[in-house]
């Protein structure tokens, strides 16, 4: 009987390599975490700290250093930290030496309401509590209920995307009729915007006046630039 090295060799060696995957498996599931890094996207930990992230990274109701790997819930970890308030969202991962990283992107304020309880309206259009590590250098709004978030983000957003814009506006107020009005920085005018709608055709010939009261050197002689009316802007002068 002539026997079949081939096949022998490779039993052997499909043999040798499941024992190899299961004793790496199980020296693997054996090691325990060594440390926890936190990092934060973009580089920005302002409204909360790596201390806090860390506090939120426990398991059994201990810190992680020391646990085994094997037991670690990833999934739970990252849920814990995408329910933090200040956080958009957090990628929680371990290394093959024991390392667990967190990387965490937090939330981007768009502006301010000043009310009994302020609170900041983020990039999606949602209520975010004031962070006691930072305060956010954007609008502040006056006039305004959290019902009526929805009425004001597209202006916020237009805001966010316009270079002039975003430099310009430090205020803005809503009144009982839903009516708008802007705070520019430095300049001594206000910007009555009227309801959010036609933003772009608004605000085009709003640039277009700023651009030639620049030219005339006349931007400090207006009190009020009255931008509610269809394709007109009315300066009112001091």
């Amino acid at each position: 009987m002539k026997i079949n090295w081939f096949y022998i060799r490779m039993i052997g060696l499909v043999l040798v390599t499941s024992f190899l995957v299961a004793f790496s498996h199980r020296r693997n599931a054996q090691r325990t975490v060594k440390n926890v890094e936190v990092h934060f996207e973009a580089g920005a930990n302002l409204f909360i700290t790596a201390e806090t992230v860390d506090k939120l990274l426990i398991q059994n109701e201990k810190a992680l250093e020391g646990q085994l790997k094997e037991i670690l819930d990833l999934n739970e970890l990252e849920e814990r930290l995408d329910a933090h308030a200040m956080i958009a969202d957090a990628d929680v991962y371990i290394t093959l030496d024991g390392v667990v990283g967190a990387t965490v992107k937090q939330r981007k304020p768009l502006a301010r309401v000043q009310a009994q309880k302020p609170f900041y309206i983020d990039e999606q259009g949602a209520a975010m509590p004031l962070s006691s590590n930072y305060s956010a250098r954007v609008p502040i709004i006056a006039g305004l209920q959290k019902d009526q978030i929805d009425e004001v983000y597209p202006l916020l957003k237009y805001i966010q995307q316009d270079p002039l814009l975003v430099k310009q506006v430090v205020g803005i107020s809503r009144n009982t009729t839903g009516d708008y009005s802007l705070t520019p920085r430095v300049l001594n005018y206000k910007i009555r915007l009227g309801k959010v709608k036609g933003l772009q055709s608004k605000f085009a010939n709003y640039k277009a006046f700023y651009q030639k009261a620049i030219k005339d050197n006349s931007l400090s002689a207006y009190k009020i630039v009255d931008l509610r009316f269809n394709g007109q802007v009315i300066g009112t002068k001091i």
